[in-house]
């Protein structure tokens, strides 16, 4: 199962100078850092990787020392085995993040499905950040024909070890663009567009913790 290559995907990434790659938890993690200052941790949501924070990113590395990971089997990060994949394994991955590069986060920040890892985060006492920030948070199932879609469609990416594939071939520009705006997300078309290098690979459509 092809998953995103840094030297093909990750070609013009948004920020690529900040990226580095750090072994944790016996995974290997693609993690973006810049700024100086207080830490901030951002985590991004189900199917997406640190793209979502290319626009924000600069703005708080003004007054903050901002890490952003690709979470386990997103982006360019390696995916968790079958028995961690739970939201108290992604919660416990990201901590072992954390404790290799040596960071506590005084605030951190999630996009849909990171916010509920940051939250898991800190009712397991595994981070303790003054603030938790929470952006259309997925603390609750999809409502109306997007809970009719997602939750039918991420069990069968997860069953049938080829809907992946398929699911990534018949990934043109409009499915995409049409999935990504049924979960509430509007991004431009630069995140569009790297939203589409990720999911066109087939491995990426598997998130069964999600």
């Amino acid at each position: 199962m092809r998953r995103p290559v840094w030297e093909r995907e990750g070609r013009g990434w948004p920020h690529r100078e900040t990226s580095s790659f750090v072994t944790a938890g016996g995974l290997r993690w693609h993690v973006q850092r810049m700024g100086e200052g207080p830490v901030i941790l951002l985590l991004h949501g189900t199917g997406a990787a640190t793209h979502s924070w290319r626009g924000l990113m600069p703005l708080l590395a003004r007054d903050f020392t901002v890490v952003a990971p690709d979470l386990p089997g997103h982006g360019f990060t390696d995916p968790l085995p079958g028995h961690r994949l739970s939201l108290p394994g992604m919660a416990r991955a990201v901590a072992a993040l954390l404790e290799t590069l040596q960071v506590s986060p005084e605030i951190a920040a999630g996009h849909s499905a990171g916010a509920a890892i940051l939250v898991r985060m800190a009712l397991d006492q595994l981070i303790r950040p003054r603030v938790i920030i929470a952006l259309n948070g997925a603390f609750l199932p999809f409502r109306g024909a997007a809970g009719h879609l997602f939750m039918p469609l991420a069990k069968l990416l997860v069953l049938n070890p080829l809907a992946p594939r398929v699911f990534s071939w018949t990934a043109d520009a409009r499915a995409v663009e049409r999935l990504i705006r049924n979960t509430g997300s509007v991004p431009d078309r630069a995140g569009m567009e790297f939203y589409g290098r990720l999911i066109r690979c087939p491995d990426t459509c598997r998130r069964p913790w999600a």
